[in-house]
């Protein structure tokens, strides 16, 4: 599995789940930096995108036989290149993109059998939402799962400011 952005908030979660689950896990990254944050979650192989060539390194990585998912950060950049290194069939999961209306190769996706899946939590059917919050709650009790804190905001920073200033509220 690849996971785009494999250093950053959403994708450094993503590392340590797919390994829990038994993948095997390539993250993309930006910086020799991000790769060791990468790599410390768990990724076996952490590729720097601005100084590598991704689709060669999935290739050596799978032995040519290619991927079978992608969590993906940011389609518009990206989903030009999956024909590459996904496997026939392949699954794209997408949570992001910075541009959402962006052309899309479909042309070679169709014929690579490619699938794509977005995802947004707060559209999940609520039996399924329910058990991802008890899942969640579960791993945040859980001590080996790390969490990367930039920085802990003061408590008051956590408050609501009613509308039109005065108090804040809790």
């Amino acid at each position: 599995m690849l996971v785009a952005g494999g250093a950053g908030s959403v994708g450094h979660y993503a590392v340590q789940l797919a390994k829990r689950a038994g993948y095997r896990v390539i993250a993309s990254v930006s910086s020799a930096e991000k790769a060791a944050i990468a790599r410390a979650a768990g990724a076996e192989l952490a590729v720097d995108y601005r100084t590598q060539d991704l689709a060669e390194a999935v290739r050596h990585f799978t032995g040519g036989a290619g991927l079978d998912r992608v969590v993906e950060v940011n389609l518009s950049a990206n989903a030009g290149r999956y024909a590459e290194y996904l496997r026939h069939e392949g699954l794209a999961v997408v949570y992001g993109s910075d541009n959402w209306a962006t052309q899309l190769p479909l042309g070679a996706w169709l014929v690579h059998g490619i699938e794509l899946a977005l995802f947004i939590v707060y559209e999940l059917p609520p039996s399924i939402r329910a058990e991802a919050i008890t899942a969640t709650q579960e791993l945040l009790a859980d001590p080996r799962f790390e969490h990367r804190i930039a920085a802990p905001l003061p408590a008051r920073s956590h408050r609501r400011r009613p509308r039109g200033g005065g108090e804040w509220a809790n």
